[in-house]
């Protein structure tokens, strides 16, 4: 079988590493909470940007390994929700149970009040509760689970506008900013994902699928493990922010990275795997049709 590029999975990962070490480092260092969050003023600029230049430049190669990964014949962008085996609907289906049991986490413990956040928290533990046990019950991807996707789509809407409404000064404040930043691509991952599970795919929803897998994983990194991290490095010190980081978006990442996989898991028949089955079929005809001594 000719070998195939998987350029995305991998720059994937590396992004999400790099990514969540210099989050972390802001967080310990560059983010000074006495002023409200801000950046403090002595960091330097790379200290204080380096970040999203770092983001912009992976979303640049996320689109870029997508592409090279297309004309490298990809399976990734042969196959369908059809073609997929019951062991990776399985995994689809846990990594929907783990992001349910996140936010059910949240709901439990960290309940602040009744308010546009937690009912968005509330939905999407639901529906991922849901997904999760039709998959590893059925072992199959049925195509209303599709529409389901956008109920995630618009509870993480609703949730984007609730943090957006509730600070007027969230573009400064570089903890609330990539949150944002993560229930946006949220919602575009999730639209992608439903668009590809209830077969309504247009030209590029594959595509869009993929790139907005590793850019959610990204930034979802970024909005809520790099602070985990962070708390376990320096509890003292992070104690009195963990709200602003919350552990229910680590299964953002669990699902991403599980679509990426998933997608990328299937192996291809390029042109000379059937030439070879083609070549090996004629010399089985052929042996059959020989007379016996």
């Amino acid at each position: 079988m000719e070998k195939t590029t998987k350029l995305l999975p991998t720059a994937s990962v590396c992004a999400v590493v790099i990514a969540v070490i210099f989050r972390v480092f802001q967080l310990l260092v560059t983010v000074d909470y006495n002023e409200m969050g801000f950046y403090s003023a002595d960091a330097g600029f790379l200290s204080t940007w380096g970040l999203y230049v770092f983001l912009v430049i992976a979303a640049a190669v996320f689109i870029a390994a997508a592409v090279k990964d297309n004309k490298s014949m990809n399976t990734a962008f042969l196959c369908n929700k059809d073609s997929l085996t019951p062991k990776q609907t399985a995994v689809l289906g846990i990594s929907f149970l783990v992001g349910a049991c996140l936010k059910f986490y949240v709901l439990v413990f960290n309940f602040k009040g009744i308010g546009l956040d937690f009912l968005g928290e509330g939905v999407i533990f639901l529906v991922f509760a849901a997904i999760g046990f039709v998959l590893l019950g059925s072992r199959k991807i049925k195509a209303g689970i599709g529409y389901l996707m956008l109920i995630i789509s618009i509870s993480y809407t609703l949730k984007a506008a609730a943090l957006f409404m509730q600070d007027t000064i969230i573009t400064r404040v570089s903890d609330e900013l990539i949150l944002l930043l993560s229930y946006v691509s949220a919602v575009f991952f999730f639209l992608s994902l439903g668009r590809f599970i209830s077969t309504n795919e247009g030209k590029g929803t594959r595509h869009k699928l993929l790139i907005f897998s590793a850019v959610s994983a990204c930034l979802s990194s970024c909005a809520s493990l790099a602070g985990c991290i962070a708390y376990l490095i320096d509890s003292e010190y992070m104690k009195d922010h963990t709200d602003i980081h919350p552990v229910s978006e680590i299964g953002v990442i669990i699902l991403a990275f599980a679509v990426l996989f998933v997608l990328y898991g299937k192996k291809a028949e390029t042109d000379t795997d059937n030439e070879n089955d083609e070549n090996k079929k004629t010399d089985e005809n052929a042996a059959d049709e020989m007379p016996s001594v």
